[in-house]
């Protein structure tokens, strides 16, 4: 049985009330199915014992509540940035921000999006394909792409606030504090920069320091700052807690000195202290000279809280070329020095802010599939992009990583993740069996991580 007959299957099983199955209510009496997530399936908020159900239930309402909160909370800043009438407008918002929480507590059915924003065809057209269309029913990954699609679209439908971000001030409070953490690393990157080193180990440090900074995501922590000081201090001991850790094949595929590309690409995920640490590995992979440019990947609206903008890199720098520290000023200078020159060069695509997985990439996006092709490694940052990278089905997690992915392989792949939904692959026999006694919650805590790899490359002519 396929994986959406399976699901169909038990969607329908749902609503019968089968009585073999125990079954629960719902707000709304909105049926749901008192079960884990069956392997192989969708992730959903239909089946209750699942994380994708806690997110819809009790995570995303969470979020739209302190977005209006902080929407409420600086309306004087935003009509003095954006006009008189942005504070009438802002009413408007607020109150459509209020009706979308209602439609997801109630399991309404997903609208088509109404603004002429370049995207919003393939949305429609996804949404027109898919067979269930409510939040509680629909994937996971559907639902919550599109509830965050809906909140720009609120602001696209205004005349002021068309391109204000509302999770900018969260974004940027999140980078502050963290700022002693920011200092530490720009000290460290800044001495390695030109005092000998050994190259392979210092970049796995660097590598897994990335990996762990993906826990400042604050979609995760729905809208809550964390502290991400402590992963410079705890680094040796976190590797027991790498459940899958690929970290030599990595430094084999950036380090080979006979690829043809020049051209490693990074997908970013969160804005802040993880994007800082995303720009400290692109940096010592130009200065060690194991790629001549970087690409990196940005969202084009606002995305899951956190996500990384272009405004989001551009603010980043600018905060580092205002420092009154000398090392974080003068990564600042570098990195800009960077941009102009086109060593790194910022990529925007609508397909990354589709609810697409990758595996429809080579059909969606072919010319941006084509563009990664032409990379020497991809690295592909955080839990969303993991989710994208695997389809959101709940695979059996020893699955081969190259099975996951599902035909997608523009190029060599890494990820860097940490664990933050019931959906993993790549383990050896027994490890998540183990993770789980010791630990029943260890998929949704963000405690552990995967490093991953793949070279399954799979070529568009």
């Amino acid at each position: 049985m396929s994986t959406m007959t399976l699901f169909n299957f038990l969607i329908f099983l749902g609503y019968c009330y089968i009585s073999t199955l125990t079954m629960c209510e719902c707000t709304e009496n909105i049926p749901i199915m008192d079960i884990i997530t069956p392997r192989n399936a969708s992730l959903s908020g239909f089946y209750k014992r699942s994380f994708a159900y806690f997110t819809i239930k009790e995570r995303l309402p969470r979020i739209l509540t302190q977005s209006i909160d902080i929407l409420v909370r600086n309306k004087d800043d935003i009509g003095e940035e954006y006009g008189e009438k942005a504070k009438q407008e802002l009413k408007t918002v607020i109150g459509e921000l209020s009706k979308l929480k209602y439609e997801i507590q109630t399991n309404k059915p997903m609208l088509n999006i109404t603004s002429n924003a370049s995207d919003v065809k393939l949305y429609n057209d996804f949404l027109t394909q898919q067979p269930n269309k409510t939040y509680f029913t629909a994937v996971w990954l559907h639902a919550e792409c599109y509830m965050y699609r809906r909140i720009r679209e609120i602001f696209e439908l205004t005349e002021s606030l068309r391109s204000y971000d509302p999770f900018s001030i969260q974004k940027r409070s999140a980078y502050e504090t963290n700022s002693a953490a920011v200092l530490q690393l720009s000290k460290y990157l800044v001495s390695n920069l030109t005092d000998p080193i050994d190259t392979k180990s210092e970049f796995i440090k660097l590598l897994k320091l990335n990996l762990w900074g993906n826990q400042c995501d604050l979609s995760f922590s729905s809208g809550i700052v964390e502290d991400c000081s402590d992963w410079f201090q705890i680094l040796d001991s976190m590797q027991a807690n790498i459940v899958s850790d690929h970290s030599e094949d990595v430094w084999s595929a950036v380090s080979d000195a006979n690829a043809t590309s020049r051209i490693i690409d990074i997908v970013l995920d969160n804005s802040g202290y993880e994007l800082f640490t995303d720009l400290c590995l692109a940096d010592f992979l130009i200065s060690h000279k194991f790629a001549d440019s970087i690409r990196i990947y940005v969202k084009t609206i606002p995305w899951f809280v956190s996500d990384v903008m272009t405004s989001d890199f551009n603010w980043t720098l600018q905060q580092l070329l205002n420092s009154k520290e000398k090392d974080m000023k003068y990564l600042g200078q570098r990195w800009t020095k960077y941009v102009n020159d086109q060593i790194w060069t910022i990529v925007e695509h609508d397909f990354f802010t589709l609810p697409h997985d990758y595996s429809l990439m080579a059909s969606t996006a072919p010319a941006l599939y084509k563009q990664m092709q032409e990379a020497k490694v991809v690295i592909f940052k955080g839990d969303l992009n993991y989710r994208k990278l695997l389809g959101e089905k709940n695979w059996e997690p020893s699955t081969p990583c190259k099975v996951a992915l599902q035909g997608f392989g523009p190029s060599k792949i890494v990820t860097l993740r940490t664990v933050k939904c019931q959906l993993i692959c790549g383990l050896e026999p027994g490890v998540a069996e183990a993770l789980s006694a010791k630990d029943p919650e260890w998929e949704t805590t963000g405690k552990y991580g995967v490093i991953q790899y793949c070279d399954d490359i799979r070529k568009l002519e």
